[in-house]
């Protein structure tokens, strides 16, 4: 179903691939001049290409760079009605194995980013009197996955920072929504073989349910059923999840030393593999932890 949301000018940060890519696509086919920033900027030329748009590079972790942008945006542009806050990255461990440079990595992009880019934005858009700001977060912001520490803390400060924001911003006229998904299949999780109970959401139908959603102005946009399940019990008792929590700590001490011997081999590509490994411990645990509500 076509979207009804249509803003002329957009920043979507983290848009040469993935999800931020999806979204691009769907807003230019609207009649949207997307701004498609990204590290990379080779990837980000290629996508800005794609649909006609323009390319940036941008590393959110620097302040300036952002901020520099928007000024630019609004003085080439006339305007800057939507953000899309996108850029983010991961890692996995227990939080006594992860130095604190790490947690720095993750919440200078995942959050500081997110903040620098929403006030950077919102600074324009509260004197345009209009504009949207949307956020992408994570279930994780309610799931709590152990292992993930930095990268949950950066998704529940996001959250936090969004509802914040979405309540003082209404009154200037600025919109904002924090988006809360499941699994989306990017290129890593597809590698992964995910159950039917936890299904990985299509990119472009992710974007497509992003867009709806900001069209109907929702604060909070929260996808697939299953990740919408995983709020709710987490709302009615925080200590509902907490044995799949356990189980996920447990599965990964016990094949800890299996890890590392990855890790050692190539640090890059056992990062992305620890995590998959460790979705799928969590979507195992999950639905028995369901299916024992349910019998």
């Amino acid at each position: 179903m076509p979207h009804p949301f249509k803003p002329k000018i957009a920043i979507i940060t983290g848009a040469a691939t993935g999800l931020g890519a999806a979204i691009a696509r769907e807003l230019s086919a609207a009649g949207t001049h997307v701004i498609v920033a990204d590290i990379d900027l080779e990837k980000a030329r290629a996508t800005a290409v794609e649909i006609g748009g323009e390319a940036v590079p941008l590393d959110v972790s620097d302040a300036a760079q952002v901020e520099a942008l928007v000024r630019k945006t609004k003085t080439e542009h006339g305007s800057l009605d939507l953000m899309v806050n996108n850029a983010g990255i991961t890692n996995c461990g227990e939080i006594l194995d992860l130095p604190l440079n790490e947690w720095r990595r993750v919440l200078d992009v995942n959050l500081w980013g997110v903040i620098t880019g929403s006030v950077a934005a919102y600074s324009v858009m509260a004197k345009q009197r209009s504009g949207y700001i949307i956020n992408i977060g994570s279930i994780a912001a309610s799931l709590h996955n152990t292992l993930f520490g930095p990268y949950v803390t950066s998704k529940c400060g996001v959250l936090g920072f969004s509802k914040v924001l979405s309540i003082e911003a209404e009154g200037q006229g600025v919109h904002v929504s924090v988006v809360c998904p499941g699994n989306m299949k990017t290129r890593m999780v597809s590698e992964d073989k995910l159950g039917w109970y936890t299904p990985a959401v299509a990119i472009e139908d992710a974007a497509r349910r992003i867009l709806m959603g900001a069209a109907e102005h929702k604060r909070i946009i929260i996808f697939p059923r299953y990740a919408r399940i995983i709020d709710r019990l987490e709302r009615l008792n925080p200590n509902l999840l907490n044995g799949l929590r356990r189980g996920s700590v447990r599965d990964w001490r016990q094949g800890k030393e299996q890890f590392k011997t990855t890790t050692t081999a190539d640090p890059p590509r056992s990062r992305s593999r620890i995590s998959l490994l460790l979705r799928q411990r969590v979507k195992e645990h999950l639905i028995k932890f369901l299916l024992r509500l349910v019998v």
